[in-house]
């Protein structure tokens, strides 16, 4: 039970890559007891201020600040001002870490005031709290933990660059587009993905999103668009055109369709004469 109204914690386990936890919180009186978690403790503060003892030490993050953990120490918290602090935090166990670093990470500060991360971090995270699959959550997450590693992390080796093209590349990635576009209406995951390309999932959405210039995610919800658009001119219904791109229900598609296009799959049917006939 908490003592201030406006307090919370919520935890949430992800169910597309298994050894990642999403941690959201606003606290006022609450203070934590020293603890430690078993995993990075990755995360940013939203709002106001927290003090918290790492390593022998006192940490003030205020707002726009980067919290960045190592597993195993022992830490504690609580609100430096008044109206308290909000914030975000992922925990990741060591070996999802090492699998997209390839070393031991290591992180030498406890704190890192880097507004544009940090906001960066909240937004990334608010999309893989809804993330409806895992192409989505581990493009989102490889996008966020690459950013965060790469300025802050030490001990890293150097990630394998993936800017210049190379022929074998490019083929692996054809692999990949046609696999999406023969499925389309099908659930489609990360590993089958990374699979087609001949690479680890972490590789693979690296080298997908400097070849596109997009994350697996965001391609295959341009092409779930643009199918649907064609579908729609052909007088489908928006449901079936839905189901007919592996869309979970037609707000769904709706939703997809007007960050695309600018407008909902009826308003893009009525502008264009192809409502569906009764």
């Amino acid at each position: 039970m908490f003592h201030h109204p406006s307090e919370f914690v919520t935890f949430k386990t992800s169910p597309h890559l298994p050894g990642v936890e999403l941690y959201s919180a606003r606290l006022v009186d609450h203070e934590f007891a020293p603890h430690v978690h078993d995993a990075y403790s990755l995360g940013a503060i939203e709002s106001g201020v927290e003090r918290f003892r790492y390593k022998g030490g006192q940490h003030l993050a205020p707002a726009g600040t980067l919290v960045l953990l190592n597993p195993d120490e022992l830490h504690d918290g609580h609100a430096e001002v008044a109206a308290g602090w909000t914030y975000q935090m992922l925990y990741i166990e060591p070996q999802i870490l090492h699998a997209m670093t390839g070393s031991e990470a290591y992180f030498n500060g406890a704190t890192e005031h880097d507004p544009v991360l940090a906001d960066s971090f909240r937004r990334l995270f608010r999309r893989m709290w809804q993330a409806p699959d895992d192409i989505a959550f581990v493009s989102h997450f490889t996008q966020l933990i690459d950013a965060v590693t790469q300025r802050y992390g030490k001990n890293l080796r150097p990630v394998a660059s993936v800017t210049a093209h190379h022929p074998q590349r490019m083929l692996a990635m054809r692999r990949v587009l046609d696999c999406i576009e023969a499925n389309l209406d099908q659930t489609l995951h990360i590993d089958t993905l990374a699979a087609e390309a001949g690479m680890s999932v972490f590789h693979f959405v690296r080298t997908f999103a400097a070849e596109f210039h997009a994350t697996p995610h965001q391609y295959l919800q341009a092409r779930r668009a643009a199918r649907a658009k064609i579908l729609l001119a052909r007088r489908s219904t928006p449901t079936d055109a839905a189901a007919a791109v592996g869309l979970t229900d037609q707000s769904h598609l709706t939703r997809w369709f007007k960050r695309a296009y600018g407008v909902t799959p009826a308003q893009y049917q009525q502008q264009i004469g192809t409502r569906p006939l009764a």
